[in-house]
Parts: C-alpha cells; structure tokens; sequence
C-alpha cells in the first residue's frame, strides 16, 4: 500500500468531519461545545493530511 491510497479515505473522512463540525455548530446535533472544537480540529488535521499527501505527489 502506497501513501497515495489514503488519500480517498483521508478525503471521506475529511468531508464527514466538516458536515459534523457544520451540524454540531449549527445545533442541528446538539452536544457539548467541547465536542464541536474537538471534530473542527480533527477536520483540519485531517485535511491538512490529505492536502499533503495530494501536494508531495504531483510534485
């Protein structure tokens, strides 16, 4: 398994995390304000992950 192979997975899983920050911002799924900043900054990891591995192969 190459490193370019996460990227789908690492893109889903980005995208899911947006639409929970989204909705667990928005109140839609109310849980504690703790939780919200916990997923928003999973998603940036996440994204900046997937962003990199994207970036280091079409170098």
């Amino acid at each position: 398994m190459e490193l370019y192979d996460l990227v789908m997975p690492l893109g889903i899983i980005t995208y899911i995390l947006i639409i929970l920050a989204i909705l667990t911002g928005r109140r839609i799924i109310k849980l504690h304000p703790k939780w919200h900043k916990i997923i928003a900054t999973l998603t940036i990891i996440f994204a900046t992950i997937h962003a990199g591995i994207v970036i280091w192969n079409n170098v």
